[in-house]
């Protein structure tokens, strides 16, 4: 029987940037808006999809989700659910706020709670060094940004700000861990899609900053932010064939999220501050967004056409 992992659920999130993305190009370069809604549609029709299969494995296979519940690695993409929900709410809102609102509340209380029990699970149990991967940054760190970014698009700017300094102070003391992990003991080949999630803290940062700052937002902070984003995804670039050493996998949509959020970033700067060379970085990096989600698409379809996109659930059912 196949299964829905719940890191799937990365999927929703690139499409749903994909389509903030094409807004934000839209305002700035006057694009259809066509493509950028068509991208939100699908994102949720993917979550529709996913959370009846997550919730089926509960009901069927319940062994294999409390198993990825308890997961010291697995577990930490639950935060893509809620966070999933928060970047439905930024779909839907300019079609049905009130409907958009109940999402984003949602999404939001979940998305805390869940980081917060995350948090006191991992204090209360030994972690090899092993397990000190990107993926811990979603309980705590992308996911919260996101719900702050999205606080601030909903007007509820005092507590996006407090929602931004549990996400920033979380990415700060996590990075060190991390990064020194990654640097002294690297990744395995089938875990080097983590990557994708490694570069989302700065560029969810730098969005979210502006968003909340407005046309208070500092421009040194902002640049600070964008610099760093560009420098993680320079080296993202160069690790290319390192990376691509792990066989295509769905995992592979946390690379269109990160990017698809980067060129927002860059966009939301130029809308402010009329630069050239800015311009054409953030053009070329919109441009790159739409080549990756087509690869990965292609790749993703590939796999449902083989019948391998689904894992097959260990074990017997459970009912």
């Amino acid at each position: 029987m196949k299964i829905l992992p719940a890191s799937f659920f990365a999927l929703t999130l690139g499409l749903a940037e994909t389509g903030n993305a094409w807004r934000f190009a839209r305002e700035l370069w006057s694009l259809p808006p066509l493509m950028g809604e068509l991208f939100e549609l699908l994102a949720i029709a993917s979550f529709l999809l996913f959370i009846v299969m997550y919730a089926r494995k509960w009901l069927v296979q319940r062994a294999a989700a409390v198993a990825e519940v308890r997961d010291p690695v697995q577990s930490a993409f639950l935060a893509l659910i809620p966070e999933s929900v928060i970047l439905i709410a930024l779909a839907l809102l300019p079609y049905a706020p009130a409907a958009a609102k109940l999402c984003f509340w949602l999404g939001s209380a979940a998305n805390l709670l869940y980081g917060a029990w995350r948090l006191a699970t991992h204090w209360s149990h030994q972690r090899d060094t092993a397990q000190i991967v990107p993926p811990l940054y979603l309980p705590y760190t992308a996911s919260v940004l996101v719900n702050a970014l999205a606080a601030g698009v909903f007007g509820y700017t005092d507590y996006g700000w407090m929602l931004f300094g549990v996400g920033a102070i979380s990415w700060l003391i996590m990075d060190s861990s991390i990064t020194h992990q990654l640097m002294t003991g690297g990744l395995a080949e089938r875990t080097r899609n983590f990557m994708g999630i490694y570069s989302a803290p700065p560029v969810v940062a730098l969005v979210a900053y502006q968003v909340l700052a407005g046309s208070e937002a500092n421009p040194a902070i902002t640049y600070a932010l964008a610099g760093y984003a560009l420098f993680i995804f320079a080296g993202l670039l160069f690790a290319s064939r390192w990376l691509a050493r792990q066989d295509f996998a769905p995992g592979y949509w946390a690379y269109t999220f990160g990017l698809a959020t980067l060129g927002q970033g860059l966009m939301l700067m130029v809308q402010r501050h009329p630069n050239g060379l800015l311009e054409a970085v953030a053009a070329i990096v919109f441009a790159a967004t739409l080549l990756l989600v087509l690869y990965v698409a292609l790749g993703s379809i590939r796999l449902l056409v083989r019948g391998t996109y689904f894992p097959l659930a260990p074990g017997p059912a459970a009912v």
